[in-house]
């Protein structure tokens, strides 16, 4: 395969990545800002949108570790972390500099609600940057900081061989015993359970990157196996959600289940977008190029429009009706509005944009 049609794919599975991300925080957010923040966990439109969608962070940790191993690692460690310094690093400080300050109030007043003061705000600048709460989706980015900052190693333990390469064997494993916690008031995403359970994903995509073409034909040979896992794991994830079965203690198993889930669909994705080698999806690439801008920005504007229609989400006549619609609209406008913003600082500053919002 021509190196175009090897970076295509990786590539296009970047936008199928983020479409996902979008979607699941558009039709969370369509359930719950109707119902004063409460969630619908048997809801039919909360268990498909939890079903095909949570989780989906998986696939960018997964890419990410993908692309060390294929392409970035060649190009030395000292490259590696300069770019992560410029182009992951500084537009998460900026977009958190941003977000303290513009911060949603959660009661419809206003997306734009004000800090009660420079000091309030301040204040909030340290524990948002370290637990990444400006936005509730910045908590990947630390998470993802820390991945960047262990890569060495555990570059090392996928390349090992006989016994040392049980290590990451384990670390691949782990998101089956160890679960992500809840999203809760107090709660911080950025902890052990989250670096292991993302880390796992992370190490599957260096391992897959280490001999990609190789390693994908070898899996090719299991594609059956994988639409099984996908398929029986995605039952089970519906089955479970009705019964409101999932934690025992801090153990997750329906966290297990997505792992499963999207580690399989992950790998059945990858299969489709090399076999069409040149001819990738166009209207993925146009997502790929902005996929981290779009990661950066997509909540604040669906928070937007809901503020601009919140009376319309909170009319008890119109339900269900317009949570469906609300749920289209969001995404449609995350997704227009996110690459509007990215193509106006690109107007403005050139490159310099990926500086200030990652594209």
């Amino acid at each position: 395969m021509g190196k175009a049609g090897y970076l295509g794919y990786i590539h296009s599975f970047r936008g199928f990545a983020i479409l996902n991300v979008v979607a699941v925080h558009a039709l969370a957010l369509a359930v719950i800002i109707p119902r004063n923040w409460e969630s619908d966990p048997t809801g039919p439109l909360t268990v498909i949108s939890e079903t095909l969608f949570h989780d989906s962070t998986v696939y960018f940790a997964l890419i990410s570790g993908l692309l060390f191993s294929s392409i970035l690692r060649a190009r030395g460690f000292a490259n590696f972390y300069r770019s992560k310094t410029m182009y992951v690093l500084f537009p998460y400080i900026v977009c958190t500099l941003v977000f303290s300050l513009m911060r949603w109030d959660e009661t419809g007043k206003g997306v734009l609600a004000w800090p009660t003061g420079w000091a309030d705000y301040v204040d909030s600048i340290l524990p948002n940057l370290v637990h990444g709460e400006a936005q509730f989706t910045y908590w990947y980015i630390p998470v993802l900081l820390t991945l960047f900052a262990v890569t060495p190693l555990l570059s090392a333990m996928t390349t090992a061989k006989s016994y040392a390469a049980l290590p990451g064997c384990g670390l691949m494993l782990a998101p089956l015993v160890f679960s992500r916690p809840e999203f809760s008031d107090g709660v911080s995403q950025y902890g052990a359970g989250t670096l292991l359970y993302f880390g796992g994903a992370y190490t599957v995509g260096i391992a897959l990157g280490n001999q990609l073409e190789p390693l994908l034909d070898r899996i090719s040979a299991y594609r059956n196996h994988l639409i099984g896992v996908a398929v029986l794991s995605s039952a089970l994830l519906v089955e479970l959600q009705l019964a409101q079965v999932n934690r025992f203690g801090s153990y997750s198993l329906l966290e297990t289940l997505f792992y499963l889930q999207k580690i399989s669909l992950a790998a059945l994705v990858l299969l489709w977008l090399r076999a069409l080698a040149g001819k990738q999806p166009r209207w993925l690439t146009y997502f790929a190029n902005e996929a981290f801008s779009i990661y950066f920005l997509h909540v604040f504007f669906i928070l937007l429009l809901a503020d601009l229609g919140w009376a319309t989400l909170q009319d008890a006549n119109l339900q269900p009706w317009i949570v469906y619609a609300s749920s289209v609209a969001f995404f449609v406008f995350a997704l227009a509005m996110s690459v509007l913003v990215v193509r106006l600082m690109r107007l403005l500053l050139g490159k310099n944009s990926r500086l200030l919002i990652g594209s």
